[in-house]
């Protein structure tokens, strides 16, 4: 007791620098790298948000009859090419490690969507090998009480009655005319289950790719845990607005303290939610522009997202639904 009685301010100040230093130190450096993952995390956000838009605008092709197609390579390109050059990989070895943290990418189609992620193959050696490639599309399907509904993005709809070996297809208000099928004839209930038929689709895909990454990311020396992510029904209900492009990041190493960058970004492209036009015959022999739902319109073989495109077709605007 003495002993600390007789020591000088001076040096238990010192004393309790020498002892609360050390702390200061870890505190601070927690901090820097608290700042330092902040920053990272916003970084490769903007990389993927970049990616992903130019993969939505590149996925449209418009023919020189203004025919709207949906292209995945060109999609898949664009998004490559922006994602690699963001994060300055050049060569493959680079550039299929930074892959190994994608672990799917969805293209949502009108009608249905591919999935784009790792599978098994044989090489020409007949050696097993693994790359990244697109699987057939699969529709938005949805059976009951002996009807088959395969939906879209919008109103259109193809219904299958088994009892009878029917099948119609167009708007609801069209199909529920001619067709028996219970879901048709509630308009709210319809639209609920073709949002949910859609979501859960694409959920259980990526969900059950997700799972299944984690296989393949082990033999690229990445020991994170890829898990399905954690996506509110908000969320899920704006990305299936409209034709788009969908890919998943996780386990990017961007911290000190083993923190990791989980996210994922979409980008639409436009197509549904714009104005939508199609052109056919009338009985007199002249063609005639109309709205996608209009009463007279009963072929949708070609889409035009403008009246002056129609116009140069030679079509008029029809006297019904006034485009």
């Amino acid at each position: 007791m003495e002993g600390w009685l007789g020591m000088k301010i001076t040096d238990i100040a010192i004393l309790f620098v020498i002892i609360t230093l050390p702390f200061m130190q870890i505190l601070r450096i927690k901090s820097d790298n608290l700042q330092a993952t902040a920053y990272k995390t916003v970084l490769l956000n903007s990389y993927i948000d970049a990616a992903v838009e130019d993969a939505s605008v590149a996925m449209i092709d418009e023919g020189t009859d203004s025919k709207i197609t949906v292209s995945k390579e060109k999609a898949l390109s664009a998004f490559l090419h922006t994602l690699f050059v963001n994060f300055k990989v050049k060569d493959n070895i680079g550039q299929n490690r930074l892959m190994a943290y994608v672990p799917v990418i969805i293209l949502i189609e009108y009608d249905g969507f591919h999935t784009f992620s790792m599978q098994e193959y044989l090489n020409s050696t007949n050696v097993e090998e693994e790359k990244m490639v697109w699987k057939p599309k699969r529709p938005y399907v949805y059976e009951s009480e002996g009807f088959v509904y395969l939906f879209t993005l919008d109103s259109y709809v193809k219904v299958y009655d088994s009892a009878i070996n029917s099948f119609h297809e167009g708007t609801l208000d069209e199909v529920k005319a001619v067709s028996t099928a219970p879901l048709l004839q509630d308009s709210k209930l319809f639209e609920e289950i073709r949002k949910r038929t859609i979501i859960e689709a694409i959920k259980s895909d990526v969900n059950n790719t997700i799972n299944l990454h984690n296989t393949y990311a082990g033999r690229f020396g990445i020991s994170y845990r890829f898990s399905p992510p954690s996506i509110s029904n908000a969320d899920w209900h704006r990305n299936i607005e409209d034709v788009g492009f969908l890919a998943f990041f996780q386990g990017i190493p961007i911290g000190l303290g083993g923190e990791r960058f989980n996210s994922f970004a979409l980008g639409g492209s436009r197509v549904v939610r714009s104005k939508s036009y199609y052109i056919q015959q009338d009985t007199n022999g002249f063609f005639y522009y109309h709205k996608e739902h209009c009463t007279k319109l009963t072929e949708r073989h070609e889409v035009y997202d403008s009246r002056e495109k129609c116009a140069k077709k030679g079509a008029f605007p029809c006297n019904v639904c006034r485009p």
